[in-house]
């Protein structure tokens, strides 16, 4: 409100000062005398209507950009929802897609990864969906530790994942999906109170090009990570260029 009777009071000098010098030359070009009655009545009839005036203008446009403030982060937060999973906090299916699709145009050669909780149907089953959510967290969890900052990812399906690695050649994308493997085999998960459950995810990579699709990208990788569940889970294959090659959990990524 201060601000407002300072900007008010500031706009109302303005009009008592155009007031007075338009009215001296007024009377200076008629021959008239510029009175000190005349000075009062400029400064005083500007001051009475200029300043409320001002005042009521200056407190509507504060609640009109309230009110656009108040808009533009709701539709911020509706957008942020609209592309976000609600239970992990990732990119959901629809906007991850929209990304990878845009990244993908401009990125010389990048990877995608689909990831796959192994046998995550018998956590659910034997100990209650609240214990399949916990597993979810804890897998979203590890594997947000090894990606790089342009790395995107999102949850494409109940329990599966998808990763984009924009600029990215087949050594360091093997790298990265090592790393996603090993962090999640490293979990420590406990679905009750003293007891272990190995947690484990199959990962299907395959390399892109600007001129893939996004579909074509999905079933490449969809095929691979079909193989590494068919091959026993909790490791990776590639397909690359249609040409489907297994990395088991047990290579040197470096070498393949």
């Amino acid at each position: 409100m201060v601000q407002i009777l300072l900007k008010a009071t500031l706009v109302t000098a303005l009009v008592v000062a155009l007031s007075q010098i338009f009215s001296f030359s007024i009377r200076l070009a008629s021959g008239q005398p510029f009175t000190a009655f005349v000075f009062l009545m400029n400064s005083i009839m500007p001051v009475l209507t200029g300043f409320p005036i001002s005042v009521y203008i200056f407190i509507q446009n504060a609640k009109l950009k309230k009110t656009t403030d108040d808009l533009t982060e709701a539709n911020r937060l509706l957008q942020i929802r609209a592309d976000t999973d609600s239970m992990t906090g990732l990119l959901n299916r629809n906007a991850f897609l929209d990304m990878i699709k845009q990244l993908n145009k401009t990125s010389r050669q990048s990877a995608l990864l689909v990831i796959d909780a192994d046998n995550f149907k018998n956590i659910n089953d034997v100990y209650g969906h609240q214990a399949g959510d916990k597993a979810l967290t804890a897998i979203v969890d590890a594997l947000r530790m090894p990606l790089r900052q342009n790395d995107i990812i999102g949850r494409i399906g109940g329990e599966e994942f998808a990763v984009f690695l924009p600029d990215t050649e087949i050594k360091p994308a093997l790298k990265i999906a090592e790393q996603l493997r090993y962090a999640v085999e490293s979990i420590e998960f406990h679905p009750v109170e003293g007891q272990d459950y190995p947690l484990s995810i199959s990962i299907g990579l395959t390399l892109s090009a600007p001129t893939y699709t996004t579909s074509q990208l999905m079933r490449m990788a969809d095929q691979s990570l079909y193989q590494a569940k068919a091959n026993g889970r909790n490791q990776i294959v590639v397909n690359q260029e249609g040409l489907v090659s297994k990395t088991n959990s047990c290579n040197n990524t470096d070498a393949a």
